[in-house]
């Protein structure tokens, strides 16, 4: 101990109040001569801190090892995303073991750190990788939901189990790099506050000290929240958008008052959900973060230790709430629960109508895949495909014609012409003859086609009588015509326009359709960006 420290230690409140303290004859080495000029804290305080801490830690370390149990005991559970909530709650289990019960629980109602030097600066080390884990983790989740919600395109076929692997690793070696460097010199772990737990020295103002406080407050707390309010900013704003648009989807469909309370009820849960993740960040680590800034750049004397040991509190405890946030509010996650340990979910159990939500939401997730796939495939694959054997309608005998080549579209043209053919017959009587009703539908099938090739004539498919009068004129050469039972029942003009402004060959048609006579087959085309959709009605 130095001169300068003895006669802090001789002048203090503290050394005129017991003389023979325990506390501070055990911390010559490396207790700050700070705490020598505050008196020693009741007995009261220690014991309150103690059962405080001995809470947080058995039922942080509880409810983490339950997150960890599910999500790799349940298979809908183990996919890369959750990768980040699983090593959230790896990081809180042992920041809850390791800062709180038993060390912590011990040395509060010793009223001393007991267990010396070397534990005290492995106690720092520890709690400082998994701290700043915890903060990184939360960051990169947001930024894994802003990638699915604001971009879902992108998310669908950027992150796998090997992408989100690299990007743990990278969590843990940039909360480990800020953490060493307090073990060689560039910053120290010493006792804080009521002097039974270790922490970076934030009290020391030097320029070594101050450099990696500074250094750690920037990297190591405002980056991650800059980083979550970004993230969940953009979160909000494409919810709002997304139901924005389906709000005026809805006016055409006379849903309106519906649609406005459901993209209400979302935009309110979706905000609701980011601001408890923002609030408990900020009340977990906020007040820790400006502790140190305060004894670094401000006044010292307003660090007491009081001051000093209420901000511990706040930010051990963050490891007991994040499995509540980030794990009871996924539905399938207390779906599994339920399963397993019914008794714990009694007041916070799945629903019947987020089950239903749950099974909606997978299924549009596997049909919206299962689209993405079929248009790769078109765009991927120059292959064409040759549609022939399209008959006369208003011949008895099949007289075929060969077709234009028209592009590939995949299995799912194939899956719709099947759904066509079957709509078909369910709609006419048994007894009717569908061949000619099929081939008609085939045929104006082709047409629409035929039209997603640019810079190809589509082919005119008429019925025979019209085929020598019409042929020739090239307004009636871009018109798809509603046929039936080999009557022309009107005529559709439909100018396609090809769309150069997007890759491929992307035709958009646009036409006021008047209403089909009884017994007609209407079939529409509409060709946007590699998307093609069918649809037909009968009378």
């Amino acid at each position: 101990m130095t001169s300068t420290e003895a006669d802090i230690r001789m002048t203090s409140p503290a050394y005129s109040h017991n003389m023979t303290t325990h506390v501070y004859d055990t911390y010559d080495l490396f207790i700050h001569p700070h705490w020598y000029q505050y008196p020693l804290i009741a007995p009261a305080w220690h014991y309150a801190m103690g059962i405080f801490i001995t809470f947080v830690s058995i039922f942080g370390s509880l409810g983490n090892l339950l997150v960890m149990y599910i999500f790799g005991t349940t298979k809908s559970l183990r996919t890369p995303s959750n990768m980040f909530v699983v090593n959230l709650s790896m990081s809180d289990f042992i920041f809850s073991i390791i800062m709180g019960f038993p060390l912590m629980t011990i040395s509060c109602f010793n009223r001393r750190w007991i267990f010396g030097k070397v534990a005290c600066e492995l106690y720092g080390l520890v709690g400082g990788i998994f701290g700043l884990m915890s903060i990184n983790t939360l960051a990169v989740i947001a930024f894994d939901r802003y990638t699915v919600i604001a971009r879902p395109i992108k998310a669908s076929r950027s992150l796998s189990y090997r992408k989100a692997f690299i990007m743990l690793v990278f969590v843990w070696c940039w909360s480990t790099t800020w953490t060493i460097p307090p073990l060689f010199g560039w910053g120290a772990y010493i006792p804080e506050g009521f002097q039974t737990s270790c922490t970076f020295d934030y009290l020391t103002r030097n320029e070594y000290f101050r450099s990696y406080i500074l250094c750690l407050y920037v990297f190591g707390f405002a980056f991650p929240l800059a980083a979550i309010l970004y993230c969940y900013y953009y979160i909000y704003r494409a919810v709002a958008q997304h139901e924005k648009e389906m709000g005026q989807m809805a006016k055409k469909l006379n849903a309106e008052i519906r649609q406005g309370q459901s993209a209400k009820k979302s935009e309110i849960k979706t905000a609701r959900i980011a601001m408890t993740i923002i609030v408990t960040f900020l009340l977990s680590w906020t007040p820790y973060a400006t502790v140190a800034l305060i004894a670094q750049f401000g006044p010292a004397e307003l660090v007491t230790p009081y001051v000093s040991e209420l901000p511990v509190m706040f930010a051990k405890a963050s490891a007991m709430h994040n499995p509540l946030i980030y794990a009871l509010s996924h539905p399938r996650f207390r779906e599994a629960v339920d399963k397993r340990f019914p008794w714990l979910l009694c007041c916070c159990g799945v629903t019947d109508k987020e089950k239903e939500a749950a099974s909606i939401a997978a299924t549009e997730k596997k049909s919206k895949m299962n689209r993405m796939d079929s248009v790769n495939s078109t765009a991927v694959g120059g292959n064409q495909s040759q549609m022939s054997e399209i008959s006369n309608l208003d011949s008895d005998t099949a007289v075929e014609e060969p077709a234009e080549p028209v592009p590939r579209t995949g299995m799912r043209m194939k899956s719709i012409k099947d759904k066509m053919k079957k709509a078909a017959e369910a709609s006419q009587p048994v007894q009717q003859d569908n061949s000619a009703l099929v081939k008609d539908i085939m045929q104006a099938l082709a047409g629409a086609m035929a039209a997603q090739s640019a810079g190809q004539q589509a082919p005119v498919y008429l019925p025979p009588q019209m085929m020598g009068t019409v042929a020739q004129d090239p307004q009636i050469q871009q018109m798809i015509y509603a046929i039936s039972q080999g009557m022309v029942a009107n005529q559709v003009p439909r100018i396609a326009q090809t769309d150069t402004t997007q890759s491929g060959s992307g035709v958009s048609m646009s036409a006021q359709l008047p209403p089909p006579p009884a017994n007609v087959v209407t079939t529409e085309a509409e060709v946007n960006g590699g998307h093609t959709n069918q649809a037909f009605q009968t009378d």
